[in-house]
């Protein structure tokens, strides 16, 4: 039995609804029948009076005659005892052929009545509600003013209504107390945020809610649980921020004090080439940790718009072509279509941009670097392949991490570059891909974008 009484108090307590209904059912029950037994004597005692009322009426208008006959009190009999606090009693008349044989009331003289049953009349600007019941060639009629029988009614429903009115500040007592129990799982979460840190985004616990907050409640941890997938991966970004920071900066100071200590003209002027070189190396790095602190966010990017690649690779190319030529690279645009996808220009552009320095980079003198658009019947293709050593399939992976460099030496990087390019990729639902050249070396890095429109419905979605 005591295993029964736990399930069942189990189950009470899973549901807001039912939390709720056990305190507030036995709370309007009791109520209700509270309510029920004052309204009960309110209007036993309100409906004895005024049948007690009735009775004395009918006893002051009867008398017993010589011979055992009742008959009605004669009117100068009561006369005296008539006042002006009677009105609301009952008119007893009794009229035969038009003419008034009888009236309890001979200052009150209503017109004949016309026919037996119920009618209303109007005398001395009150309606007065009458009956009348023929017999034996007399009408006798009964008749009451309705301002006294909507008095009566208003006595028994002020008697029928105080206890009610009596009864709300109870009724509102237990309903106070029954919704902050029913409301308690909530009150209790919000008492766990509030002691809560800002470090601590671990999950709220959800097996003893109530049915109906558990969908808030997961929800909730999700949103912790994002929160917290966010706050870990900037913590990471700072610490490798910090380390990548560290090498350069130290070189710059080392190559300030060789400055320093030159003796020749040769020896200062090569050590400004050094320094010189060491600010480009760190003004580039802390442009590509600005450029993925911008596109870090884990949720995708909105507001996408139609977008002219073909335009986009012209500006890139303009921009590159400088640098290019310092290598003596061939740097062009090939299968010059113009092709639209959905996206944002400016992430797009610094895509495109990291790719095709990265191309500049690895690429040796006199080599070549392509850029092209493609379009096929379900995708829009990005390319641009170049002439250097390309990537060995085993570091395909790795170098999509943040500040992995690959095993080139002799070539200056950040390891940003296609960190940035595979985060760009992602928010617009394209692919990436690493392949090897269509000649059998260098590296091809293709991008596969969903036809424009399809990527709109797809972040709508």
């Amino acid at each position: 039995m005591r295993l029964s009484l736990r399930e069942l108090h189990g189950w009470l307590i899973s549901s807001l609804r039912r939390r709720l209904l056990l305190w507030l059912l036995p709370a309007t029950f009791m109520a209700g029948v509270l309510a029920s037994i004052g309204t009960y004597w309110g209007a036993f005692l309100r409906l004895d009076d005024l049948l007690n009322d009735q009775m004395q009426y009918l006893a002051k208008h009867v008398d017993v005659e010589n011979g055992n006959r009742i008959s009605l009190t004669h009117i100068a009999d009561l006369k005296q005892q008539q006042d002006t606090d009677k009105a609301d009693e009952i008119l007893l008349q009794v009229w035969r052929a038009g003419k008034l044989e009888y009236t309890t009331n001979p200052d009150l003289v209503l017109s004949p009545p016309q026919h037996a049953g119920l009618a209303d009349m109007q005398f001395n600007g009150q309606t007065w509600h009458t009956y009348s019941h023929l017999r034996d060639g007399r009408l006798i009629r009964v008749a009451q003013t309705k301002d006294a029988r909507w008095e009566a009614l208003a006595g028994l429903a002020v008697n029928l209504f105080w206890p009610v009115l009596s009864l709300l500040p109870l009724l509102a007592l237990f309903l106070w107390f029954g919704i902050g129990y029913g409301l308690r799982p909530l009150r209790k979460i919000s008492t766990e945020l509030a002691q809560r840190d800002a470090d601590s985004l671990s999950p709220i616990v959800i097996n003893t809610l109530p049915n109906e907050i558990k969908p808030f409640a997961e929800e909730l941890n999700l949103l912790l649980q994002r929160l917290d997938d966010t706050f870990s991966q900037q913590k990471h970004f700072i610490a490798d921020a910090a380390h990548e920071l560290r090498t350069p900066i130290m070189a710059l100071g080392i190559q300030a004090q060789l400055l320093k200590d030159a003796d020749t003209p040769n020896e200062r002027e090569q050590a400004l080439e050094q320094l010189q070189a060491g600010i480009t190396r760190l003004s580039h790095l802390g442009q590509q940790l600005l450029t993925m602190a911008r596109i870090d966010p884990a949720l995708p990017s909105t507001g996408y718009q139609s977008v002219d690649l073909l335009q986009i690779c012209k500006e890139v190319i303009k921009e590159k072509i400088c640098f290019a030529e310092l290598k003596d690279i061939d740097l062009g645009l090939i299968d010059s279509k113009q092709i639209r996808v959905d996206g944002n220009a400016n992430l797009l552009g610094i895509l495109l941009g990291n790719l095709v320095d990265n191309a500049i980079r690895y690429t040796p003198p006199h080599g070549q670097i392509d850029v092209a658009i493609r379009q096929t019947q379900t995708e829009i293709l990005l390319e641009v392949s170049d002439t250097g050593p390309g990537i060995p399939e085993q570091e395909r992976e790795r170098v999509l991490e943040r500040f992995y460099r690959g095993s080139h030496p002799g070539v200056e990087g950040s390891g940003l570059g296609l960190a940035i390019v595979s985060r760009i990729v992602e928010q617009h639902d394209a692919r990436l891909e690493l392949l090897t050249g269509s000649t059998g070396r260098g590296l091809l890095v293709r991008v596969r974008f969903p036809h424009a429109g399809s990527a709109s419905a797809l972040h709508q979605g």
